[in-house]
This record gives structure tokens, C-alpha cells and sequence, in this order.
């Protein structure tokens, strides 16, 4: 498994950010949770194709949500952008024909598994940090089409 880059230093005022800068904050609080390895735990879903681990093939559909991206071909975008898969530790950004397999594939028990580890993640979160302070993820997913022109 990749390790997370530990010698990048995060700004968000570079004119050439993309929106899809902000994913590292979201990929950060995953870390933090230690969120792979703890559905590699939960989750048993053996499949022929290895190329991805189940816990990387289901973040590849989070972050496309996350990212306000409505379909899984748009998500082909993210197969290009290498600064993306750099910073959420994605060795490749999975073809959406692969993401379509891993859903349409999917036996009934692994919602049922999801399930279970949504269950076990909010208690978790309950219990932690242990000090009692608030941990809060909040995500506004309103889409706010602007239009407009940029001057120099």
C-alpha cells in the first residue's frame, strides 16, 4: 500500500488549483481514521480482479461524489490528474468500466457488510477523540453553478 506524501506542504491560493484541491483535506481525515485498512477488516468480497483492493475501489466511488461528479465516466477525469492520485494514495485511478463491474458484480451480502462497518465506524466516532472534544466532517453537496468571466 502507498503511503501518504509526508513532504508537501498544502496552500490553497495558487491561481492553478482545480477543484478537485480539496480532496487532500477529505483524504486527510480519512487517513486519520485509518479508513483502508479498517474496511479491509470489514469487508469480504474475494474477486478475480486484484487490481484494486476493495477499500480502493470504494473510495474511487466516494471521491467522485465527494468532487461533485455526477456519473462514473466523469470520473475518468481523475485517471489523468496525477497530483489527484498522488495525494489520496491511489496507485491509478480505476477505469469506470471497472467501477461499473465491482457495482453490477457486488453479491447481496456486501451491502450488508457496508452496512455492518457504517455501523462500526459511527461508534468509533462516538468514542473518539478520547479527551471528549468534537470531531464534525461537514459536506455541503449544493451545487452552485457560476458563470462569469476572470480579468487578470
Amino acid at each position: 500500500m502507498r503511503r501518504s506524501p509526508t513532504s508537501v506542504r498544502i496552500t490553497y491560493d495558487h491561481a492553478g488549483l482545480t477543484h478537485f484541491g480539496g480532496v487532500h483535506l477529505f483524504h486527510e481525515f480519512l487517513r486519520v481514521l485509518h479508513f483502508r485498512d479498517f474496511i479491509a477488516q470489514q469487508i469480504r468480497y474475494p474477486r478475480r480482479n486484484r487490481d484494486y483492493s476493495v477499500s480502493q475501489i470504494l473510495l474511487a466511488l466516494v471521491y467522485p461524489i465527494i468532487l461533485g461528479l455526477d456519473r462514473i465516466e466523469t470520473a475518468s477525469l481523475l485517471r489523468s490528474n496525477g497530483t489527484f492520485q498522488y495525494l489520496t494514495g491511489l496507485p491509478s485511478f480505476p477505469d469506470p468500466q471497472t467501477l461499473r463491474r465491482f457495482l453490477l458484480n457486488a453479491p447481496a451480502h456486501l451491502r450488508e457488510q457496508l452496512h455492518r462497518a457504517n455501523d462500526r465506524l459511527l461508534q468509533r466516532f462516538i468514542h473518539l477523540p478520547e479527551h471528549h472534544s468534537r470531531l464534525i466532517f461537514d459536506r455541503d453537496s449544493t451545487v452552485l453553478p457560476v458563470f462569469g468571466k476572470c480579468y487578470a
